[in-house]
């Protein structure tokens, strides 16, 4: 059975809250046990400073006698002792007794109950070894408080008291079990509480996930448009913030996807346009076959087949298709050969070239030789097919200790600023500098981003001193 996160985030949250009002419990309990049996262990010895009657008591048999070996002999004396003070139960008499006096000068007691500190007192003698009372093991301790009993002004024994180990009177039974009894109460209530509140906590935790949920299947269903709201500033705010930017993303990217297909529908139409009509107007007999016509045709087919080979190019360095077979090379030598292929026809165009490279710099780059002649091919051919006859060309190059700047300025015609960042994009150019009639698709700069990109290195166009564009690429060295 497939379980929910909202189920396992509740039982988490309730676990969590119970086990912590169980372990609450717990140290209370255990906390208020020993407090509670330190507190009537210190509320004793404050009872034994108070048994001024015990020391007289004691200290009167000890002057009859002597010394304490009358207690020792005769260890009922010492519990009748406890009958008289602590009024424990009487546990029958001593044969020597008398019918109203006992042998330590007392009235004998009313029948009472065996309880308080009686059953723990042990009596010292002044060397601190054990006469009587408590366990038969009972030892002096360093930390066992001692009242002494004084007989003359002189120390004549000591009585302690053994701290406690559980408590054992009824009513502290009782209390003790009353707070047990409401600390249950305690904990049940904090479990209960968890309960309540771990449900709705487990709703508004999992509300963003809700949502991104849903938006999540509407973008699989192509609704690119969705955006979530954000509800909070932790990580699954971030997340939603992620996913609206995703969403944008797609957005765009649909977009230019159909302006893609809508740009390439009109590339494709115009010269299969000017195809069919010159195709139709020889069979239809108004144009005859001529040298000239056929010339046309040959014209707009190659037109057309350039343009559908830009676009294949394209697609392959889109889809990283293109090989690219990189070695160490100097760019400036397959620079220097592009120059040399496009001198003759700049110069037939009136564009005066200008080329500043260094003459002894050897500078190496990872690159393919032949996507770099492809990249300087392209933007040659981009100044030769745009800019205004008389023009201007300039190429020169830049270098510092990690990188190689190739610049390519042109005169005018130029792009609005605000079209710069575009000239990149698939089919763009600027309307009015850049028609089709020149005979451009507008991919060329699109070829050289992707090149260049490639081999790591940056492309963008700015606006040239000279009137028109400045292409700059910049390539890393390699040493």
């Amino acid at each position: 059975m497939k379980i929910k996160i909202k189920h396992k985030l509740f039982f988490t949250l309730l676990l969590t809250s119970t086990v912590v009002a169980a372990g609450m419990f717990w140290f209370i309990q255990i906390s208020f046990d020993r407090g509670f049996l330190h507190y009537v262990n210190r509320q004793e010895l404050a009872q034994l400073e108070q048994l001024d009657q015990l020391d007289e008591r004691l200290a009167k048999g000890y002057a009859e006698h002597g010394s304490w070996q009358f207690l020792i002999e005769d260890k009922r004396l010492w519990l009748q002792l406890h009958r008289d003070i602590f009024s424990l139960p009487s546990m029958g008499r001593h044969p020597e007794q008398g019918g109203g006096h006992n042998r330590l000068g007392g009235p004998q007691p009313p029948p009472g109950n065996l309880k308080g500190i009686g059953p723990r007192l042990v009596l010292f003698d002044v060397n601190k070894e054990r006469v009587i009372g408590g366990p038969h093991d009972a030892v002096f301790e360093p930390d066992l408080k001692l009242k002494p009993v004084i007989y003359q002004s002189l120390t004549i024994g000591y009585l302690g008291l053994i701290p406690a180990e559980k408590l054992s009177g009824e009513g502290d039974l009782l209390f003790l079990e009353q707070q047990s009894e409401s600390f249950a109460l305690m904990a049940m209530a904090m479990a209960v509480l968890s309960l309540l509140l771990s449900y709705p906590m487990t709703i508004h935790l999992l509300r963003p996930i809700k949502e991104l949920t849903g938006g999540t299947s509407k973008l699989i269903a192509g609704q690119f448009k969705t955006r979530i709201s954000v509800m909070t500033n932790d990580e699954l705010g971030q997340l939603s913030c992620d996913f609206n930017n995703l969403a944008m993303t797609l957005e765009e990217n649909e977009k230019a996807r159909q302006q893609w297909v809508a740009d390439i529908s009109h590339e494709l139409r115009t010269p299969l346009a000017v195809l069919y009509s010159d195709i139709e107007a020889l069979q239809d007999g108004i144009r005859h076959p001529s040298p000239q016509n056929l010339a046309i045709l040959h014209e707009e087919t190659v037109h057309l087949r350039r343009l559908v080979d830009d676009l294949y190019e394209l697609s392959m360095s889109d889809i990283g298709a293109l090989t690219y077979k990189k070695v160490m090379v100097d760019p400036v030598s397959i620079l220097k050969g592009s120059i040399e292929l496009f001198e003759q026809r700049l110069s037939q165009n009136k564009i005066r070239l200008t080329v500043d490279l260094p003459a002894n710099l050897a500078i190496s780059v990872l690159a393919d030789p032949d996507r770099l002649q492809q990249l300087f091919t392209n933007l040659l051919e981009n100044s030769l097919r745009y800019t205004d006859t008389p023009g201007l060309l300039e190429i020169h190059m830049l270098v510092n200790k990690s990188s190689v700047f190739f610049h390519f300025e042109d005169s005018a015609p130029s792009v609005s600023p605000s079209q710069l960042p575009k000239l990149f994009d698939r089919l763009y150019r600027g309307e009015e500098s850049r028609n089709r009639t020149k005979g451009g698709a507008g991919l060329g700069l699109a070829i050289c981003k992707n090149i260049v990109e490639a081999h790591h290195g940056k492309i963008d166009a700015n606006i040239s001193s000279l009137g028109g564009l400045d292409i700059k690429i910049e390539f890393p060295l390699r040493s």
